[in-house]
């Protein structure tokens, strides 16, 4: 069938030659074979991504299923599946489209189970939402580690094409426990935190407003950074700024989120393992690297709630307020949160000040490690 094809006719093989004209030409050839039409190779060299279409037909699967016989197979009503699909932050099929396979109309019908078991819609949404855009995180980093590394000098499109495709071939499938793993282990973290009073039980709900303790952290004029480095600098400063985080979070603390240019973590209920990490984070940020911006971190506590993996409440807003008004490399907090601590720490006075969205003044007090003075005897030595 490839050989009916006339790529060159059909301009594929434009603006390239030697070489890199003959590997594309095999590449045409190979896809087409394993039962690409034209139209999609002439989509992907229009979009400039030929290169990947081997492993985007390997992660694809066999396409059998209309979207309307996915539902007829699983059972699962055609407008929750819609809405399903919108909250995994994916593109709807044509009604036409054969695009599903059977683990799509199995995945449905683990859908329909939990609906079954008692969850409501707005729930399995809810949990949808939040698993569609973390594997879509977890999707943008893999892909982009993986794309960078088995990228080689010298490579053509049918040689890194057929390299991606074998790589997902061989280690997709392990990701699957990998992914199960790591949510058993933060389904057992969480359990951990959660309180269920005797309130909770007789109202028939596990979750409403929590005490919580909650920090952002955020680099100083970042914005204007953007003006002197280039997109890939900046998305390194900021990535840092992620895994510093990460290794500065004091357990229970989480990191939440990533917001550009800031991080959002939380504590349930205990305020010393939050302000230990914000310390820790200031101090292991920029250590040994002059370039990087300064940080500055701000800290709230009281209640909030807790939906779709997000804090929603007064002292999120508040946190995030006091960040933007604390100086550079230094740590502020609000009285409260003072008065939650237990540890030896050392307060100054930072003032009382009125915040947008904040009904009553706010008093604050910059944090640092209490450092015991010297006794007489240890300055004599």
């Amino acid at each position: 069938m490839a050989e009916s094809v006339d790529f060159e006719g059909e301009g594929l093989l434009d603006g390239l030659d030697g070489v890199d004209r003959e590997a594309r030409r095999e590449l045409l050839e190979l896809l087409m074979g394993e039962g690409a039409t034209l139209d999609e190779l002439k989509r992907a060299v229009a979009e400039d991504r030929l290169a990947l279409l081997p492993v985007e037909r390997v992660l694809a699967g066999e396409g059998k299923y209309t979207p309307a016989e996915v539902a007829e197979r699983s059972g699962l009503e055609p407008g929750l599946q819609d809405r399903l699909f919108r909250a995994l932050g994916l593109a709807l099929a044509a009604p036409d489209d054969r695009v599903y396979g059977d683990e799509d109309v199995e995945a449905a019908r683990t859908v329909l189970r939990f609906l079954e078991a008692g969850f409501s819609e707005e729930t399995v949404l809810e949990v949808c939402r939040v698993l569609g855009d973390s594997m879509g995180r977890v999707a943008d980093t893999v892909g982009g580690v993986v794309g960078e590394t088995l990228a080689q000098p010298g490579d053509t499109e049918r040689d890194l094409g057929l390299r991606y495709a074998q790589v997902t071939r061989v280690l997709g499938p392990q990701l699957e426990p990998l992914i199960l793993h790591v949510l058993n282990l933060h389904q057992r973290e969480n359990i951990k935190r959660v309180v269920v009073s005797r309130a909770d039980i007789a109202a028939g709900s596990l979750r409403g407003a929590t005490e919580i303790s909650v920090c952002f952290a955020d680099l100083v004029d970042f914005t204007r950074l953007g003006e002197d480095i280039e997109p890939a600098e900046l998305g390194h400063v900021a990535g840092r700024l992620s895994d510093v985080a990460l290794e500065a979070t004091v357990p229970p603390v989480r990191l939440v989120k990533t917001i550009g240019d800031a991080v959002m973590l939380v504590s349930p209920r205990e305020v010393d393992p939050l302000l230990e990490t914000a310390l820790g984070l200031l101090e292991q940020w920029g250590d040994g690297d002059e370039e990087l911006p300064e940080l500055r971190v701000g800290v709230a506590c009281g209640e909030a709630l807790g939906r779709a993996g997000d804090w929603y409440g007064r002292p999120v807003n508040l946190a995030s307020r006091v960040t933007a008004y604390a100086r550079p490399s230094t740590v502020l907090a609000t009285n409260e949160v003072r008065d939650a601590a237990a540890g030896d720490y050392s307060w100054s006075q930072a003032g009382i000040r009125r915040f947008k969205g904040i009904r009553e003044p706010v008093g604050l007090l910059r944090l640092r490690r209490h450092h015991p003075e010297p006794s007489r005897a240890d300055a004599r030595g």
